[in-house]
């Protein structure tokens, strides 16, 4: 009997897979504003999981793959991973198969089991969304431990200094898109991305949310 094979969809469909509401609100506020046709038509649709550990959003990913969607982007923030050697160890390793799976690099055995990760994309925040924030308005590669330690930075900013993690500070006028700086404050954010490196992120900050707008625009 021939194999069966799932049916992949006609047109491209993207699960959104982030591991809090902040990166929901704001994705929301981009895709509404950024004048980018292929992620305006795009259906995206953002998960939650219920639980946040390393396995679980990368199963999520997975999971999101083996029903309609054809592409994951994963946002994964390493604040809570940065402060257990096992997580951390745990992203690592996955990390390392991503890579291969997006270079074609897998091995026989691998492919089986990561060939998966070809068709995500992963987005890295050291240590959380509102690093890419900061790199709206400077670019910087400062080492915070966590949000805590970036809010009072992040509130020197004239435009962010009373903000939020509400979702009515995110879409209530000015929203989050506009208290950025608009497209100018995202162009800025993009030429000041700094990329994830497994080395010094116990060193440095960093966010690469500037690689979803690359996708998009590539397509």
């Amino acid at each position: 009997m021939a194999r069966q094979f799932k049916k992949r969809p006609s047109k491209e469909s993207i699960a959104l897979v982030v591991d809090g509401k902040d990166e929901k609100w704001y994705m929301a506020k981009v895709k509404e504003h950024y004048p980018c046709a292929a992620l305006k038509n795009v259906k995206i649709k953002p998960e939650l999981p219920s639980h946040k550990k390393v396995q679980d959003l990368f199963d999520l990913a997975k999971a999101k793959l083996d029903e309609d969607y054809s592409y994951v982007i994963l946002i994964f923030d390493l604040d809570e991973p940065l402060k257990d050697a096992g997580e951390m160890s745990k992203f690592n390793e996955l990390y390392q198969k991503y890579l291969l799976a997006k270079d074609d690099k897998l091995s026989g055995q691998q492919i089986k089991k990561y060939g998966w990760m070809k068709n995500i994309l992963l987005v890295v925040n050291n240590p959380c969304l509102e690093y890419w924030y900061l790199l709206h308005f400077n670019k910087t590669s400062k080492h915070y431990a966590d949000f805590a330690a970036l809010y009072p930075d992040l509130k020197k900013i004239p435009a962010l200094a009373n903000y939020s993690k509400k979702e009515d500070y995110y879409n209530n006028h000015p929203d989050i898109y506009e208290r950025l700086g608009g497209d100018s404050g995202l162009k800025k954010a993009r030429k000041n991305a700094v990329q994830f490196d497994n080395i010094t992120c116990y060193s440095q900050g960093c966010s690469e949310m500037n690689r979803i707008f690359d996708y998009f625009e590539s397509k």
